[in-house]
């Protein structure tokens, strides 16, 4: 396979007036852009992403080929075309256009793959269709150009969540996924145990995440969690904060610290936090059990 080209790097193959680009507003695994093309007759290279795009004025007779024969067909508004990563591509249209385009990374699709699916994706890759009509993409489209080219408060949450509303209707519609073979089941390795066990002990005072726990094992967070389950009989969270309880008594125990220091050394946010899961687990408050340990 040839060096695949960026986003920044399509313009030099499909020359198009620049309208309006979300890379101010969005993240850069999911990136909206809009041109106006003239009449044009293009080669493409591979892409590092896959390509959506949503027609949003004129329409056209559109020759396509991807691989094989040339494709034809007419788009226009309400229109949408898909382009798979990593394949060169020839376009030619005869009237002017204006369109949105989707760069949408591979790593997003798998990860959000993994998340709608509850299952370890190993790669996506799109189904190649020259003309789908699709009002919810043609409505993602619209309203991603207008807080793009508007603003507001919380935009960025808005562009973000309909990135992902786009890419988990486009992993049910349009996208075949491959999965990896599901980890064994059961209990971990001795010695990813006491990995996973030293992370928290070190790290106790910290908001540890389950991403960072998965990592130690190289699992996915859904599959940790399972196995984490399994191994020790409660959730990661539950885990957690019953060392962070445990952390607290120690310091409880053996010096006369204020609350609301032994709180941020055992990786509480505050006294209050400390209290209300410190009686959750211990059934007194830490006052009562520092003045149960010296009596």
């Amino acid at each position: 396979m040839g060096q695949l080209i960026t986003v920044e790097e399509l313009p030099r193959y499909a020359p198009g007036q620049l309208m309006l680009d979300s890379s101010a507003v969005g993240k850069a695994d999911f990136r909206l852009r809009v041109f106006r093309y003239a009449p044009s007759d293009i080669w493409v290279p591979p892409s590092e992403n896959f390509l959506i795009v949503v027609y949003r004025e004129g329409t056209t007779s559109m020759n396509r080929r991807v691989t094989g024969a040339w494709k034809q067909d007419h788009v226009g508004r309400g229109v949408t075309t898909l382009l798979t990563r990593a394949e060169p591509s020839n376009w030619r249209w005869s009237n002017d256009l204006e369109v949105s385009h989707f760069y949408i990374s591979p790593s997003l699709m798998t990860k959000t793959a993994s998340e709608a699916f509850d299952r370890e994706s190993e790669g996506v890759e799109l189904h190649d269709l020259l003309r789908i009509e699709d009002p919810v993409l043609t409505w993602i489209g619209d309203r991603m150009v207008q807080e793009v080219s508007e603003g507001g408060p919380g935009g960025r949450l808005c562009y973000d969540a309909l990135a992902l509303q786009a890419s988990v209707h486009i992993l049910r519609k349009y996208a075949s996924v491959e999965f990896k073979l599901p980890c064994s089941q059961g209990r971990f390795r001795p010695a990813h145990a006491r990995l996973i066990e030293d992370y928290v002990e070190q790290n106790i005072s910290s908001n540890i995440t389950l991403e960072e726990l998965a990592n130690i094992c190289n699992c996915s967070p859904v599959q940790f969690a399972r196995k984490f389950q399994v191994h020790y009989g409660m959730r990661p969270h539950a885990y957690v904060l019953s060392r962070k309880v445990e952390r607290a008594c120690q310091h409880l125990r053996k010096n006369r610290l204020a609350l609301k220091e032994i709180a941020l050394l055992s990786g509480f946010s505050d006294q209050s936090h400390l209290n209300r899961i410190f009686r959750r687990y211990m059934n007194v408050t830490p006052a009562e059990y520092r003045k149960s340990c010296v009596s």
